[in-house]
């Protein structure tokens, strides 16, 4: 179509017998001809050219007897020249004498028609030189794909020349690109091509370059994107059978698709209805699952399985995103297959005194070093998880989770202990911390530095996890020693370590300061404002140099550089530039394309406004351009602010000549959601891409106009916006009784908001309950916005809040005082057991009211859905009839055992109460009395049965009884109880004797100071005494000792809340097992007891550096179990803060006290 036209003329051709017959013809477009002159004059072509009739004759009449033809055509006044009857005739007569035609010619208001007769090919030269010499040039520009220009000129310009020559046009090709029209097919700008000439040659040579344009643009390739992302892991594009083009996804966001551009643009659209329809599909899920289990969680294996993606978030959620049928199946899969597994927690943050920090920098040292790779590859099987490092800043707690199948529970129990023993190992005082270098300044300084000293000690930048923390953790690495070094030893290394730090610190000290004397008042007038300073703190730091500032210092008539050497010279010099030229007259100018200074000079003159501000310079842009391309522009101010406002315009032209307009048609309807609450979704990508966005009051196009990367996204957005609109913008309007409307809106608008949340639907009540016709009709018109199915799902629940309005109701119960309680239950247990059996669980607005206990009303009061409210008074009543014919039952149970009927939290009396529907009254503490059991006699009876056989019976396995003298020796001062817990699984009770237990076990050790330390001159000195033999008969006092085996059992540590199953449901223990742990037990006790009667010797073993009796624990306690273990002895190793920290106690019979002592004499050296 052409793009400039002059009142164009249509032409018709027919081939009539006679000019009578001719049709009335009308014209709307005019014939023209540009190649050296129009007009009469004009001397024909010897050789005329034959072309194509422009418009096929609308009637013909095939020759019978003569190969001659007749062609008819109109040219209306209006594009014909204006020229004399004589030379009109003159021109006529020329035609037919050149072409050897019969012409005729009819002359009316409007048009002049020809007829034309003679050889075909003789009318056809003959009908365009009369068009040529009667009709004025016309120009066509068409637009072509910028990629055909080349083809269109061909090499050194031949087929245009060709086209001008062959059509007797003129073509011109422009050189800029048209960047506000782009062919969507191909990705492509357009250019126009003007074509100057009659119209009959202007068709010609257009079709001409239509073929060029075909012809080099038969292939292309195109990126068809995604918009969104999610869908890019399950996109198959094997599934779409193309076989003529060819499919790959670019940098993961866009598919290219390359071929045939008819077969490009077919696949383009199957492109996009497959992701609609594969959008469709998907359907996303989140699960609460807690942390510490998400890792068990198998994220390739649900991929491959059921191409399904999980990715975790805050909040220890979940979602899993995949095809509908399958996200079910997906997430059952990662429940079941994370059961199959046993995790434990190991609570770093707690040892070391509970040194959080400490805890903090070992997962940081343990992540950078794999320091767990060892115990990881001991125990493939079992996994081992630290805490990410983003997380750890906030952290309150560091726990380290254990994980492996449920039938490696023993295992899980090992590497537990190998990492308790690992953190034990490394103590605070075996790091160091440094917080006096700049991590943004010599980060990698200090990497090469440290890397050097990495065996004698590792070491962690956290500037690599925290931005802005410059905190270097130093750890001493002493693995590879036999002995671990004393604390001074390590702190000694740590601080060699440090010091190979101090050249950086030197540096750091020795950063170039300069002090340069300048007036205040030219501080003032060329600084203070500071927009002078900003742009010498841009030109200095932009090749990553550093710099202070400091203006008045440290006089005030001074100002101070601070920073790297090349920083200081560049700003001294910078400054000195702004001070030798601060006249603010100097002038410069620039030249900038015409198409640029609209954007120049912005809305009302901001964007010139924004440069004036930004260099504190004047911006003259004069109104016209001398030679129609360019403008000079000048910038006036201080010199050194012009030279930098000149670059930066000089580097913005660039960008503007990047500017583009692109249109998206909306309807006016979508205009408002599109733009947001005030403008607010416009604004927000008018900022994030640069780009302007108009919305026409009046009409559908919604202009993009910026750069064109900025263009093409914003686009793309708001076209994304405008489907989801589409698709989201149906409107629903249902009426609401006025007496609901407040029941549907909630309190402070939670239900409405809660309605909008789940529904994602827009919720408008389109009146108020005050209006005069809401009055009248009784009804609120409520207005529903959002897409088909989430308005009828929204619908479904706004009338089900209303029918549960309308069904609400309230009565009272009169009730005797005396059943108050009973009703209520033990922290009101009974009461909410009431209401969630009447189904009121998840009932709004239903309440159950029991007088206080000090009230005189007798009345309850019960509010909600008459359904539930029935019910509640159902159980009430029940409840009442029992009570009446309810009887008492005392119990005689001993006062030590009255707190079992109680439980933890009052949880044994509550399972009591409802599983057999009875009260049960136990004495407070402190008092005497009986227990009473009140209710039904059969219920009574069930509950006092259990609580003889199942409740207060003994409930331990084995009891044996140890001589009180014996029983800190058989105890091992609590360290052999510890072990009978860890290798057999028994745990040992004292009963009614706990508390003398624990006494025996805690006394203070008896140790002869005076006798058993050294001289100054000693280092280590050993004492061994005799005791007297304990005296043991049968009135002696004794200790009991109940054994109770407790299997170690993980199987509900993944339940996602505490299993509430009766103990009959609980995996019954194995006893085989539990027989053969407390034989082993009892075998190893009765060897304590029998070892207990010989153990008369005592040894001391005195130290004058005890800061290393930790050589003698060992990593986890390990060393001193071992000895503990070989000798039988008991070995106390005194803590810092003992009364006597510097001497080990070991009792025992006289060869293990020797035995002892030699091994911790070992140890210590």
């Amino acid at each position: 179509m052409s793009k400039y036209e002059e009142t164009p003329p249509t032409s018709v051709d027919s081939q009539l017998p006679s000019l009578k017959d001719l049709p009335s013809l009308g014209s709307n477009a005019g014939f023209s001809n540009k190649k050296v002159a129009w007009g009469p004059n004009v001397k024909p072509n010897v050789v005329p050219q034959v072309a194509t009739p422009n418009v096929v004759p609308q009637g013909a009449s095939k020759p019978i007897r003569s190969k001659t033809i007749q062609e008819a055509f109109t040219l209306d006044l209006q594009s014909q020249l204006s020229i004399t009857k004589p030379e009109f005739s003159r021109i006529v007569q020329s035609v037919k004498q050149n072409h050897d035609v019969s012409v005729e010619s009819t002359l009316s208001k409007t048009s002049r028609t020809f007829l034309i007769s003679g050889l075909p090919a003789n009318v056809s030269a003959g009908r365009r030189e009369l068009v040529k010499k009667l009709t004025k040039p016309v120009t066509d520009v068409v637009q072509v794909p910028s990629r055909a220009k080349a083809a269109i000129i061909g090499s050194g310009g031949r087929n245009i020349k060709e086209i001008q020559e062959k059509f007797d046009v003129k073509v011109n090709v422009a050189r800029e690109n048209n960047p506000n029209v782009v062919d969507e097919d191909l990705g492509d700008q357009m250019a126009d091509v003007s074509i100057h000439g009659d119209v009959d040659s202007v068709k010609l040579a257009k079709d001409k370059i239509m073929s060029i344009v075909k012809e080099e643009t038969k292939n292309s390739s195109i990126l068809v994107t995604v918009n969104n992302s999610t869908l890019l892991p399950f996109i198959d594009l094997a599934h779409l059978s193309l076989e003529s083009v060819k499919l790959s996804i670019d940098n993961n966001k866009d598919v290219v698709v390359s071929g045939p551009r008819e077969d490009v643009k077919l696949a383009k659209t199957k492109l996009q209805s497959y992701f609609q329809e594969l959008e469709s599909q998907l359907k996303e899920e989140q699960v609460k699952i807690p942390e510490k289990f998400q890792f068990l969680i198998d994220t390739k294996e649900i991929k491959d399985q059921f191409n399904v993606v999980v990715n975790f978030h805050a909040d220890s959620l979940v979602s899993f995103l995949g095809h509908k049928e399958k996200v079910p199946e997906a997430i059952s899969h990662a429940r079941s297959s994370s059961t199959t597994f046993a995790v434990d927690a190991l609570d770093i943050s707690k040892a070391h005194s509970k040194n959080l920090q400490h805890a903090k920098n070992l997962v940081l040292y343990f992540n950078k070093y794999d320091v767990l790779k060892q115990i990881q590859d001991a125990h493939p099987e079992i996994k081992i998880v630290l805490p990410k490092p983003e997380r750890l800043t906030e952290a309150e707690t560091v726990e380290i989770y254990i994980s492996g199948k449920s039938n490696k529970t023993d295992e899980i129990k090992g590497v537990r202990k190998e990492l308790i023993a690992l953190v034990n190992e490394i103590a605070p005082f075996d790091t160091l911390t440094v917080t006096d270098l700049d991590y943004e300044l010599f980060h990698k300084d200090i990497k090469h530095e440290l890397l050097s000293s990495e065996e004698t000690a590792g070491f962690v930048q956290f500037g690599d996890f925290f931005p802005g923390d410059d905190t270097i953790l130093l750890v001493a690495r002493v693995s590879n020693e036999d002995f671990k070094p004393s604390p001074e030893e390590i702190k000694e290394s740590l601080s060699q370590v440090n010091a190979t730090l101090d050249p950086i610190r030197n540096k750091q000290s020795n950063l170039a300061t300069q002090v340069i004397d300048l007036e205040a008042a030219k501080q003032d007038s060329l600084l203070s404002k500071g927009v002078t300073l900003e742009l010498i703190l841009e030109e200095v730091t932009q090749d990553g140099n550093t710099l202070q500032f400091k203006l008045h210092a440290p006089e005030e008539s001074q100002l101070t550089l601070r920073g790297s050497d090349k920083a200081v010279k560049l700003a001294k010099k910078a400054l000195e530039s702004v001070v030798a030229t601060s006249n603010r007259k100097f002038k410069d100018s620039l030249e900038v394309s015409v198409n640029s200074i609209s954007r120049l000079i912005g809305v009302k003159g901001s964007n010139t406004q924004q440069l004036r501000e930004k260099f504190d310079v004047n911006i003259d842009v004069p109104s016209e351009s001398s030679n129609g391309k360019t403008v000079e522009v000048t910038i006036t101010g201080v010199q050194y602010n012009v030279e930098r406002a000149k670059v930066y315009v000089q580097q913005e032209a660039k960008k503007w000549a990047d500017i583009i307009t692109k249109e998206l048609f909306v309807a006016q309807k979508y205009h408002r959601n599109l733009m947001g609450p005030q403008g607010a979704y416009r604004n927000r990508l008018q900022d994030k891409y640069n780009v302007r966005i108009f919305f026409p009051k009046s009409e559908d196009n919604v202009t993009i106009r910026g750069p064109s990367r900025g263009v093409t996204r914003a686009y793309e957005e708001l076209k994304s916006l405008l489907d989801f609109e589409m698709e989201n913008g149906h409107k629903v309007t249902m009426d609401v009784p006025a007496e609901h409307v407040a029941r549907v809106i909630g309190k402070n608008g939670d239900m409405i908001n809660d309605i909008r949340a789940d529904f994602g639907v827009e919720l408008d009540f389109l009146q108020k309950t005050t209006d005069p016709s809401v009055q009248e009709s009784g009804k609120v018109q409520l207005e529903i916005t959002g897409n088909r199915q989430a308005i009828k799902d929204a619908q479904t629940k706004i009338k089900a809040i209303v029918q549960e309005a309308s069904d609400f109701t309230k009565t009272t119960l009169d009730v005797d005082r005396k059943y108050h309680k009973t009703i209520v239950g033990a922290g009101g247990h009974t009461l909410k057991e009431i209401i969630n059996k009447a189904g009121g669980e998840g009932v709004r607005n239903r309440t159950v009211d029991v007088p206080n206990a000090d009230s005189e009303t007798s009345v309850i009061k019960v509010e909600g859905p008459k359904k539930f409210v029935d019910a509640v008074i159902k159980e009430i009543n029940k409840i009442v009839e029992e009570g009446e014919n309810s009887v008492d039952k005392e119990l005689d149970i001993p006062q030590d055992k009255q707190g079992a009927l109680i439980g933890p939290g009052g949880f044994v009396r509550r399972q009591l109460e409802s599983e057999f529907h009875i009260q049960l009254h136990v004495p407070n503490k402190g008092e005497t009395g009986k227990v009473v059991l009140t209710g039904l006699p059969e219920n009574v009876e069930k509950a006092e049965t259990k609580i003889l056989t199942e409740i207060i019976r003994d409930n331990f396995d084995h009891e044996l009884f140890v001589p009180a003298e014996l029983h800190e020796f058989v105890s091992e001062r609590g360290a052999f109880i510890q072990s009978l817990r860890l290798d057999y699984s028994i745990n040992v009770k004292h009963g009614n004797q706990g508390r003398k237990a624990t006494k025996l076990v805690r006394k203070p050790l008896d140790i002869p100071v005076d006798r058993v330390r050294g001289t100054a001159d000693e280092k280590i000195k050993t004492t061994v005494e005799e005791l007297d033999t304990p005296v043991i008969d049968d009135n002696a006092e004794k200790i009991s000792w109940r054994l109770i085996y407790e299997d170690f059992d993980l199987d509900e540590l993944l339940a996602d809340e505490p299993s509430k199953s009766n103990e009959k449901d609980k995996k019954a223990v194995d006893e085989t097992k539990k027989q053969e742990s407390l034989k082993k037990a009892i075998e190893a006790i009765e060897k304590r007891i029998e070892l207990g009667g010989k153990a008369t010797s005592v040894g001391y073993v005195w130290s004058s550096e005890p800061s290393k009796f930790n050589k003698i624990v060992g990593p986890g306690g390990s060393n001193i179990k071992k000895i503990r273990d070989s000798t039988g002895a008991i070995i106390n190793v005194p803590r810092k803060s003992d009364k006597v920290s510097d001497v080990i106690y070991i009792k025992g019979t006289k060869e293990s006290v020797e035995s002892a002592i030699q091994q911790v004499l070992k140890s210590l050296k």
